[in-house]
């Protein structure tokens, strides 16, 4: 009963994260068309400010159980998330949205030699392979007609290192913090600092909010 169990666990995390790859990919062609329209630190500010409210609501029973370490982990993860989106919307401004899709899904080949370097556990060969593999599959599927290296693609790339960095992180402290939890604060960390720098980075008066009605 118990592997059944643990088995249909790992059944419903494996279409968890498909669905969430889904979501994730059909996200670089909105962003890409916000840019155009919204500041990108607006943007960002107002998109985790919405999405902390509504999980702060659904999961206010787990926020009452917050702890400081689970704060304190929580902040940690919301600082790099938010330099991952910072470096990705800015990223999106100055290059296509296939090439930002495929830079920033390099932190899949990143995140076992980063997490060699950081617990010296060597990565196996079908982790090597399976990642060679991805962006090989990655490349043939976004860079049909691109070509050559700008700003927009570094940017990308810095974005790229902090999604690592952050998946190495989460699994940390998923170990011994509540994952809601852990959602929560990050995503409401990562909605305060966006619209503390959005002033210093967009401008003061870039955002009108009556562009949302």
């Amino acid at each position: 009963m118990n592997n059944l169990s643990e088995r249909g666990i790992k059944v419903l995390a494996s279409l968890g994260l498909i669905l969430t790859t889904m979501i994730w990919g059909f996200a670089f062609v909105v962003m890409k068309n916000s840019v155009d329209v919204i500041p990108p630190t607006y943007l960002l500010a107002v998109r985790f400010s919405i999405s902390a409210v509504l999980l702060a609501l659904l999961f206010y029973k787990n926020m009452m159980k917050a702890d400081r370490e689970t704060i304190l982990c929580g902040v940690i993860l919301g600082i790099f998330l938010c330099l991952s989106y910072q470096f990705q919307t800015y990223g999106l401004k100055y290059t296509t949205a296939s090439k930002n899709a495929f830079i920033t899904a390099l932190y899949v080949v990143l995140v076992p030699f980063l997490y060699w370097k950081i617990s010296k556990k060597r990565p196996g060969l079908h982790q090597i392979a399976a990642g060679l593999v991805a962006v090989i599959g990655l490349a043939l599927l976004t860079l049909k007609h691109e070509s050559g290296i700008n700003l927009g693609d570094a940017l990308t790339f810095l974005c790229g290192v902090c999604f690592a960095v952050h998946m190495i992180c989460t699994e940390e402290y998923t170990k011994r913090c509540d994952p809601i939890l852990l959602a929560t604060v990050q995503v409401a960390v990562v909605g305060v600092f966006n619209w503390l720098l959005a002033p210093l980075l967009d401008g003061p008066g870039a955002f009108d909010p009556s562009i949302l009605l």
